[in-house]
C-alpha cells in the first residue's frame, strides 16, 4: 500500500497494519481512530472507539449481510443490538451511537469488551519489530506498559481501566491524519 510520505513519521509501518488480517476488527479500529481525530478529538476510550466501530458496522452488517469474518465478534454484537432493540438496518449513527453509550444489556456489553481483547495493542505490532510471538501472550496490563515504552507509536496508554481505558493519539499522527 502507498501512503503520503512523511518526514516525521514511519508510514512504511503503517502500511503494513492490516498485513494478515482474518477479522475486520482492524480496520474498523483504525476507521473509528481516524473519524475521532478528524473531530479533533486525541485522547479516547476504548468505549466510544467500540461504538464508533458497531456503528460504522451497522449498515454493511444488517442490510447487505457482509460477512466480516469466519468468527468475527463485530458482527455478531451487530446482529445481537439489531435483535435485542428492534433497531432498522437504516437507523441513523448517532441514534445507534447514542444506544451504545446507554446500554446497558449485560451481553452487549460483554461483547462489546471482548473487542477490546487484541485489537488496540496488535494494530501496532508493526511499529514494535523486538515483539514477537509470546512477548503478545501476557496480561493486558504488562502489555500497556510494555506498549508504553515503545517509541514512535500512533497511540499511547493513558490509564488502563477496562471500557474506560484511554489512548493518546500522538500528535505528529493527528497531523498526519487530518492532512492525508
Amino acid at each position: 500500500m502507498q501512503l503520503p510520505y512523511s518526514d516525521e513519521l514511519e508510514i512504511q509501518y503503517l502500511s503494513r497494519l492490516f498485513d494478515n488480517t482474518s477479522e475486520c476488527y482492524k480496520f474498523f479500529w483504525f476507521q473509528a481512530i481516524v473519524t475521532k481525530v478528524l473531530e479533533g478529538k486525541t485522547v479516547l476510550t476504548y468505549e466510544e472507539l467500540i461504538d464508533e466501530m458497531i456503528a460504522d458496522a451497522w449498515y454493511m452488517v444488517t442490510e447487505y449481510h457482509l460477512n466480516l469474518g469466519p468468527r468475527d465478534t463485530l458482527e455478531k454484537v451487530v446482529h445481537d443490538i439489531q435483535n435485542r432493540s428492534g433497531m432498522k438496518s437504516s437507523e441513523k449513527k448517532a441514534v445507534l451511537i447514542e444506544y451504545l453509550e446507554n446500554c446497558q444489556d449485560p451481553e452487549i456489553n460483554r461483547q462489546k469488551r471482548i473487542l477490546t481483547k487484541n485489537v488496540p495493542y496488535r494494530l501496532q505490532a508493526p511499529f514494535m519489530g523486538q515483539m514477537r510471538g509470546k512477548d503478545w501472550n501476557v496480561s493486558e496490563s504488562k502489555l500497556v506498559m510494555r506498549i508504553n515504552q515503545e517509541r514512535r507509536l500512533i497511540y499511547y496508554f493513558n490509564a488502563f481501566n477496562g471500557m474506560q481505558t484511554t489512548i493518546r493519539i500522538q500528535e505528529e499522527w493527528c497531523q498526519y491524519i487530518c492532512k492525508n
